[in-house]
């Protein structure tokens, strides 16, 4: 187990959960190992990795708690065995269209445990638009990566700013140790799009910029309020 899925499992509610796109299986399979005693699913839409996780569940002497489906994303329901729903290790749009598929996830009692690789702002954007509230932000360094674990919730819409779609809602993120390397990371990115945008003629292209510099701008007085005084907001 990398720290990324250690940070996943960290946050898993009593009741039961729901590994959607479960690959090897390695989640499902180390909490079951570790005594977990509520409902386990471990689903994915394409039959080789699901077997992949069997067999790891038969080689831990797990298979017994686990239920293994082959479902596109949270099309079979398991709603009512379970109160955390994890979706890790796609980009930020695929989440979204899993979570779209499933009205019945709209409800406070589900935690969402959302590990987006990309597009992670599209994540973000997708939740506060749908009345998604934010409960938590954890930056988890794994081989020298930073990734972004989203942990969301039914039930109250909060705006959130341009530059929190893509660091995260700051008052939840910001005194996080990773903050500053995903800050960074994040300026250089725009600074690099502004650079290359800041030629074209094409006006798509130059309604982009206009976005793109606005972002920068937010990103960059972040940081600032950062240096200033040592503060951390």
């Amino acid at each position: 187990m990398d720290n990324r899925l250690l940070s996943i499992a960290g946050c898993i509610g009593e009741k039961g959960f729901a590994d959607i796109g479960t690959d090897h299986g390695y989640l499902p399979v180390y909490m079951a190992k570790k005594g977990y005693e509520g409902a386990i699913f471990a689903s994915d839409v394409n039959l080789e990795p699901l077997n992949c996780a069997r067999r790891n569940a038969d080689e831990a002497d797990v298979s017994d708690r686990i239920r293994f489906m082959l479902c596109n994303g949270l099309d079979i329901g398991m709603k009512d065995e379970i109160d955390s729903i994890v979706i890790a290790g796609m980009g930020g749009d695929t989440i979204c269209g899993i979570l779209d598929r499933a009205e019945w996830c709209m409800d406070e009692r589900y935690k969402l445990i959302l590990q987006p690789m990309t597009k992670a702002e599209i994540l973000r954007y997708w939740l506060s638009y749908n009345d998604f509230c934010i409960t938590d932000e954890i930056l988890i360094d794994d081989n020298g990566s930073v990734y972004q674990l989203i942990c969301a919730r039914y039930g109250k819409r909060e705006p959130l700013s341009d530059a929190e779609l893509f660091l995260g809602k700051l008052e939840l993120s910001v005194n996080n140790a990773l903050f500053d390397k995903l800050l960074e990371k994040n300026i250089k990115r725009f600074e690099k799009l502004i650079k290359g945008l800041s030629v074209s003629k094409d006006k798509r292209e130059i309604v982009s910029l206009g976005f793109y510099r606005h972002v920068y701008s937010e990103l960059c007085s972040v940081r600032d309020g950062i240096n200033k005084q040592g503060s951390r907001i």
